[in-house]
């Protein structure tokens, strides 16, 4: 399990250590690269949020992932553990470091816990339907002569 352990509030962004279950070749990596990268694009969003104090907004976030709402939200809901509307340093690291630093089985967890709307451990076919139901619809293009598309 990564979890992410922070020391202060939002302001407070350089106390953060990652404690991982298993050592692995790439931690280094995740310590000295992947986690400065994060609590840079934590400070960045935290001044683009409505109380820089408190964290990054949902609406903050719904900008920065540019993804369809609905599965934003979902995003959101799964890490602002402390449901208080807004993610703190801790709860932003732990999101990003399961998204980019995560073994599988940790990636799927998470995964299923977006989909999960209820909480009750069980992902239903309403579930999946209004996720599904919520993706943009992409037109696709079809390629008609060099350079040129319908």
């Amino acid at each position: 399990m990564v979890q992410v352990q922070s020391k202060g509030g939002a302001e407070d962004i350089e106390l953060v250590k990652l404690e991982f279950s298993e050592p692995t070749q790439t931690e280094d990596f995740k310590l000295k690269v992947c986690l400065p990268y994060f609590k840079d694009i934590y400070k960045d969003l935290c001044t683009r949020s409505d109380d820089k104090y408190k964290g990054i907004n949902k609406l903050t976030l719904l900008d920065y992932f540019g993804l369809p709402g609905v599965l934003t939200e979902r995003i959101f809901a799964v890490l602002d553990q402390d449901k208080n509307g807004y993610l703190n340093q801790k709860e932003f690291l732990t999101g990003l470091v399961c998204f980019y630093c995560s073994t599988f089985d940790e990636k799927i967890k998470f995964v299923f816990e977006i989909y999960d709307f209820d909480g009750d451990g069980f992902i239903t076919k309403n579930d999946v339907m209004t996720l599904i139901n919520c993706m943009p619809v992409v037109k696709t293009t079809k390629l008609v002569g060099e350079g040129k598309f319908t």
